[in-house]
């Protein structure tokens, strides 16, 4: 195709005549941003799911079901999660939750230490909370969390539970501190989850939010089984390569309604920006325990 005259005939940059291009230059630095974010949240959509509830409106109990996993038997109960004030007084607090979770993979495509004979369930769990907290390590809002050490009383012990040889070593057993904030207040082989409060050291000068992080996995059955042969293919699974796992990041916020600061899980724009991130960090967990198949 010809054309008669220069496609951008008429656009003289020396000139003054170049309003469209300063205004195309001052909107690049936001605009090339957001279209690779927007790009990088289709990406990842891909491989992982999300929901959100916030109550109120959504009921407490909308909550605890949302967050249910394939059998029920398995799934972690309010009492796990919630402090007993917000479950005997949920009216007079605002709770959000955030669900985010892989696809299916198949057990047989995880690495072979989690699929032998005696199949190590418990470090399949430990190292995906390994890889996803890694991968979080490296974010701009934990770099600036590790700067943030004014006022804490061993500022080298709290810059360590950043490091990747420290997150790699942890067992994650109740009061291990990693990645400064988060404290493991339990964790179960048999749910299959680990939870993490948000527990800042003494001294901290952050922002503060009140919540906890539930990371784990679930060995997904058909819903056609009882309960022992759910229990049986579960032990199957992790020892023979067959039925499918499932990998899970929660985050869990509350505030008292009255005067509480609202959560980062609140605003449209603050759980968007945050359930990207966490579906980054769920595909690199899954990356890091099937070694990237």
């Amino acid at each position: 195709m010809a054309f008669s005259s220069p496609p951008f005939a008429g656009l003289n940059l020396a000139a003054g005549n170049n309003t469209p291009v300063k205004v195309l230059l001052a909107l690049a630095p936001i605009a090339i941003p957001a279209a690779y974010m927007v790009y990088l949240q289709r990406s990842l959509a891909r491989h992982t799911a999300a929901s959100a509830v916030i109550c109120p409106p959504d009921s407490l109990s909308s909550l605890a079901t949302s967050s249910s996993s394939s059998s029920s038997e398995l799934s972690l109960s309010d009492r796990d999660v919630f402090p007993s004030d917000v479950r005997h007084h949920p009216d007079q607090y605002v709770v959000a939750r955030e669900r985010v979770t892989s696809h299916a993979i198949p057990v047989a495509s995880l690495r072979p230490e989690f699929i032998s004979k005696k199949g190590n369930l418990s470090g399949l769990l430990d190292s995906y909370l390994s890889a996803t907290l890694t991968a979080f390590s490296w974010t701009p809002q934990a770099i600036m969390m590790r700067r943030m050490v004014s006022g804490l009383e061993d500022a080298e012990a709290y810059r360590r539970t950043f490091d990747t040889e420290y997150l790699s070593a942890c067992r994650y057993r109740p009061g291990d501190r990693v990645c400064g904030v988060y404290v493991v207040r339990s964790r179960s082989r048999s749910k299959g989850r680990v939870v993490l409060d948000f527990a800042p050291p003494e001294g901290w000068k952050g922002p503060v939010v009140e919540g906890v992080l539930i990371v784990g996995f679930d060995l997904e059955v058909a819903a056609a089984r009882g309960r022992k042969n759910e229990r049986e293919s579960r032990s199957r699974s992790g020892s023979e390569g067959e039925g499918e796992v499932r990998f899970v990041n929660e985050t869990v916020m509350w505030r008292e309604k009255d005067g509480g600061k609202s959560t980062p899980l609140e605003g449209r724009v603050g759980r968007w920006l945050h359930t990207l991130m966490v579906r980054r960090l769920v595909v690199k967990g899954v990356q890091a325990v099937t070694g990237g198949r």
